[in-house]
């Protein structure tokens, strides 16, 4: 079967969500369902779906739990608890899918599924390409843009642990990653952050090099896209000093309450060096300073994204 799941959770999305639904409509892979819960908005953005839905073939479910302010990641969260098809995708609502997206996605989980079995969890995640409200281009590659890590092979779990290097609207799932991810944790940072931890430490992540989607940058984006040169990182850690120091201190805390999270969860399905790099970035906040700058050292964590590393190492 290739059924998948499309998830798609809005809050106030009325402005960008018919760009959004009509790349839905105009996919090349049309075995889908569309999955919607609303996180309580104010706008119209129900309405919108509702309409839409009845110029497609597709079926599409509108959940309504009376919950409301859950925020983007428990929503997304709500969304996997309800989806069972073979495979899922997650949708933000200020996006513009290409057409080929769930067709380069499918395709790469189930290469990933032949020769490692269904039962595998598999992620498979793509580049996308950066734009404005307008749709016009920002950057070819988001990839580069924001420089994002390039996981080193037998090393993936240590850096998803540290940075979120998967994109959750540009990404597809396997019934084995959702079954196996289940309950996210409230310890996760981001639903997309917990399932990439699950797929490289129990499973298998795939990274697809093309652009599936247009990665709308508007200004009110849950998360979005910055620029991450070196020279602009300087820039702005020189004008913006105790923010950034803020944001470095704020993520190195939430990245050791998720590793902890994982760790205790899945700690059995580990390897032992994986459980104990886990385990001890948990309780980095325990050790020594020593200690603490040890074990970045000891376990090469600089060697494989020194830029993006360092911020850690130099908090921890």
């Amino acid at each position: 079967m290739s059924r998948i799941d499309i998830l798609l959770a809005t809050y106030n999305g009325a402005r960008f969500l018919p760009e959004q639904l009509a790349s839905l409509s105009a996919q090349s892979h049309y075995d889908w369902r569309l999955l919607v819960r609303d996180d309580g908005s104010s706008d119209n953005s129900l309405a919108i779906v509702r309409e839409w839905a009845k110029g497609i073939s597709q079926p599409v479910e509108i959940i309504e739990d009376g919950r409301t302010g859950l925020g983007a990641s428990l929503n997304f969260a709500t969304l996997l608890e309800i989806s069972d098809a073979p495979y899922f995708a997650c949708c933000d609502q200020d996006d513009v899918w290409l057409p080929e997206k769930l067709s380069i996605m499918l395709r790469a989980v189930q290469s990933a599924e032949d020769s490692a079995g269904s039962d595998m969890p598999i992620l498979a995640y793509s580049d996308l390409r950066v734009v404005d409200g307008g749709l016009n281009l920002i950057a070819e590659s988001f990839r580069d843009f924001s420089r994002r890590p390039r996981l080193p092979r037998g090393r993936e779990l240590r850096q998803v642990m540290m940075h979120n290097a998967v994109t959750g609207c540009a990404s597809l799932g396997n019934a084995a990653l959702r079954a196996k991810a289940l309950p996210v944790p409230p310890q996760a940072s981001m639903h997309d952050w917990w399932l990439g931890l699950v797929a490289a430490g129990l499973g298998k992540l795939v990274w697809v090099p093309h652009a599936t989607i247009l990665y709308r940058q508007h200004g009110g984006n849950t998360l979005g896209a910055n620029a991450a040169d070196p020279l602009s990182q300087l820039r702005y850690v020189a004008s913006n000093a105790g923010e950034a120091l803020g944001r470095s201190r704020k993520l190195l805390v939430a990245t050791r309450r998720q590793a902890g999270a994982f760790v205790n969860r899945y700690g059995d399905a580990l390897g032992e060096q994986d459980r104990v790099i886990l385990q001890n970035y948990a309780r980095l906040g325990q050790m020594s300073w020593a200690s603490r700058k040890a074990f970045f050292l000891q376990n090469r964590m600089l060697a494989d994204n020194a830029l993006k590393n360092m911020p850690f190492f130099l908090l921890a």
